[in-house]
């Protein structure tokens, strides 16, 4: 009796509770988890870069400006040369991806020596002047890079900038009587430049740089320099130097 009783116990347990296990059957099933997003990665594609180089120029233009009557306004120089000189600098930059890249980078170069000849009349004879000054830049660019291919771990390159060159112009000097010496100025341009070059990967992170880069750094004026009763300003124009550089790319990845 105690058996039968227990067994009717049970079915009227799973009599009770089959309605609720029907209603769960019915309901929706709980939405999936979507995975969590990756992390980005901090830093991926930026790179710090330097170059150190020698700077080689090529024949600039110079005159003096003066309204004088013995000078008929402008006197244009002749046998123009100004010296060799060094480059160093450094920059920020950003790969896109394997073809393209760019930077913004910031350049200086030591003193180079200007010298050239000038037309001395009156009191000089009818004759010419030695004159020299000492004028060094300062160089901002902003840059872009077509990454041709790698061949061998070597990764060449063509790209080209604009940008501004501050030039100082100082320390001018000429051989007219009294050998005078008189203070120079400086100006801002515009600036550009074309480069090529190639690089080579050493590590994950670091790439050798070796490059040629054509600058265009515009022009800059002493202050002015008495002469025939006036004076005037000596302009030297058409600043323009072949840069040959090595240095490297670190990627900060």
């Amino acid at each position: 009796m105690a058996k039968l009783s227990t067994y009717a116990l049970a079915g009227a347990v799973l009599f009770a509770l089959a309605p609720v296990a029907s209603r769960a059957a019915d309901l929706p099933e709980p939405p999936l988890l979507e995975p969590a997003p990756e992390p980005v990665e901090f830093g991926s594609g930026w790179y710090l870069r330097g170059d150190v180089g020698y700077k080689v120029y090529r024949d600039p233009k110079a005159s003096y400006g003066n309204p004088a009557a013995a000078f008929d306004g402008n006197r244009d120089f002749s046998g123009e040369k100004m010296g060799n000189a060094a480059v160093i600098g450094g920059g920020v930059g950003y790969k896109f991806n394997d073809w393209f890249r760019g930077d913004v980078t910031a350049d200086y170069e030591t003193p180079s020596k200007f010298h050239g000849r000038l037309f001395c009349p009156g009191a000089c004879g009818a004759g010419t002047t030695r004159e020299s000054a000492k004028i060094d830049a300062v160089t901002i660019f902003a840059n872009g890079y077509f990454d041709i291919g790698t061949f061998y771990g070597f990764t060449p390159y063509v790209g080209g900038g604009i940008g501004a060159a501050y030039l100082d112009i100082d320390h001018y000097h000429s051989n007219s009587a009294g050998n005078p010496s008189y203070k120079g100025d400086s100006d801002w341009n515009f600036a550009w430049n074309v480069t090529g070059g190639v690089g080579f990967q050493v590590s994950q992170n670091l790439v050798i740089d070796a490059n040629y880069r054509f600058v265009d750094l515009g022009k800059v004026k002493t202050k002015s320099i008495p002469a025939a009763g006036s004076s005037g300003k000596v302009k030297v124009d058409d600043i323009q130097a072949h840069e040959f550089r090595v240095g490297f790319r670190y990627l900060l990845d």
